[in-house]
């Protein structure tokens, strides 16, 4: 048998293992990714300018930027589960 790969099959091919490569390098894993959101209570422990940075109980430091929280002040904030990023916050 002889296999005829396009190079628009072989360039799909090579995105996905860079992707899977890339995660398994970060220490996550693909189903992080597609996990639900977890919405905790959490208090802005820095703010430097515009940017408050925040820590949720899995222990990743996650940033907002243009906040307009105080230090000390109360947030909600959604996240992923060790994904850095905030997906939504309110006070």
């Amino acid at each position: 048998m002889d296999f005829d790969l396009s190079p628009k099959i072989l360039a799909v091919l090579f995105v996905i293992a860079g992707i899977v490569v890339v995660f398994m390098l970060m220490g996550g894993s693909l189903t992080q990714l597609f996990s639900g959101s977890i919405e905790e209570v959490v208090s802005v422990q820095i703010k430097q300018g515009n940017t408050c940075v925040v820590e949720a109980s899995d222990g990743v430091p996650r940033s907002i930027d243009n906040c307009p929280y105080e230090l000390g002040d109360n947030l909600t904030i959604s996240y992923k589960q060790g994904i850095p990023g905030i997906e939504s916050h309110r006070q």
